[in-house]
């Protein structure tokens, strides 16, 4: 019966974060995915203080907060949703008692942000928060009060430098500076290119954007043509995209971020003009337009890489493990900080294991973003 009760609240659980974390949309077909509008719920589980899944009785008192930042998309959606199957997890075992789920009616706004994690701080149950922080600098005040009151606090997907907040990131620099240098190789470093880049100020955008200037150093002859934001969204990077092409300069490098990948290609292929290099995301619907281009002849250098969605959900495991007392081994951080735990992305393709990839999105959806995130085995090995 406990088991039955349990497995109830679950599905209620997924039923309300459906509804009320924003749309899962198609981050290829409804050309929206990265960032999008979402409106502010909060998703709170049902109290399995007495009984969990697993028959487990549930002591503890830890109550996670999590700060999405931006929601409504399918790469904010499939984090969300494995944030809340690793949460799920725990409540299980007995070692949280429930979570909070936050989303920004407007997506990357800080000063929004900054009163959800306010409005954690102030909640007496809530004594971990998580946050994907829309500023490198304009969250570090409340971030500061949020330790202060006491608050266990992880940033996850981008690094802040403050005192007591640990972050579990990718290295974006690397992540960015790994494109542009294939993009810049694949032209024998010449010729035009553009960037469409993320989110306006977001610290992961902002990192990948200092690897791209820095590459491009390196080659003083492939020229710059435009750099704009995307706003990691399909619909917003083919926009920008179709109106730089629509200025007749041939474009022959495209140097983009995931979640904009398939904009920015359909873009091309809608005047039937191509880039000779291009990044493509790890998505099953921007793979089956690259393929589509090929059978009609077109050559293209592609290289592709995922940024996790669910790397928040790495972040959750990194952040519960400190509530329940464990030390972090600060041999094993580094960052720009020397704060963060760094996840390693595991997969690279280009048109050499291209099949690699293929295989991976296998059945999937068209919605399908490939992502991963750490085992609660990979997660303890930072810790002594």
């Amino acid at each position: 019966m406990k088991r039955m009760k349990a497995l109830l609240l679950c599905g209620a659980l997924v039923t309300a974060m459906l509804a009320g974390c924003g749309s899962s949309e198609s981050k290829e077909t409804s050309e929206n995915s990265g960032a999008g509008s979402g409106s502010t719920e909060t998703s709170e589980t049902a109290d399995t203080s007495s009984e969990s899944g697993g028959g487990t009785e549930n002591t503890s008192n830890i109550v996670v907060g999590f700060s999405t930042g931006a929601a409504g998309t399918t790469f904010r959606q499939e984090g969300i949703d494995d944030f809340t199957v690793v949460a799920e997890e725990y409540k299980a075992e007995g070692r949280i008692k429930d979570y909070k789920i936050v989303n920004n009616t407007t997506n990357f706004d800080s000063n929004e942000q900054a009163g959800i994690i306010r409005d954690f701080i102030n909640d007496e149950e809530v004594n971990v928060i998580v946050v994907n922080p829309n500023s490198p600098t304009d969250l570090n005040g409340v971030l500061a009060e949020a330790v202060g009151a006491g608050k266990i606090v992880v940033a996850v997907d981008c690094e802040v430098d403050v005192e007591g907040v640990y972050c579990v990131s990718i290295d974006h620099y690397a992540w960015g500076k790994r494109v542009a240098e294939y993009i810049a190789d694949a032209l024998d470093g010449e010729g035009n290119v553009i960037q469409v880049y993320g989110g306006e100020g977001h610290p992961a955008n902002n990192e990948r954007l200092r690897a791209t200037e820095d590459v491009l150093a390196e080659y003083p002859n492939i020229k710059m043509i435009s750099s704009t934001s995307g706003n990691w969204d399909n619909q917003t990077a083919k926009q920008v995209t179709s109106q730089i092409l629509g200025g007749g300069t041939q474009i022959d490098g495209v140097i983009t971020q995931d979640s904009m990948g398939y904009g920015c290609l359909s873009a091309f292929d809608d005047l039937g003009v191509y880039p000779k290099a291009a990044f493509i995301e790890c998505g099953t619907a921007n793979l089956k337009l690259y393929d589509e281009i090929v059978e009609k002849g077109v050559e293209i250098s592609i290289c592709s890489q995922p940024n996790p969605a669910s790397i928040v959900a790495s972040g959750l495991r990194i952040a519960v493990n400190l509530a329940e007392g464990k030390e972090l081994d600060e041999s094993k951080l580094g960052g720009l900080y020397g704060r963060a735990c760094i996840y390693d992305v595991k997969n690279w393709f280009t048109n050499e294991n291209l099949d690699e990839l293929r295989a991976l999105l296998e059945g999937k959806g068209d919605d399908y973003l490939l992502t991963e995130y750490w085992t609660e085995e990979e997660a303890q090995a930072f810790f002594k």
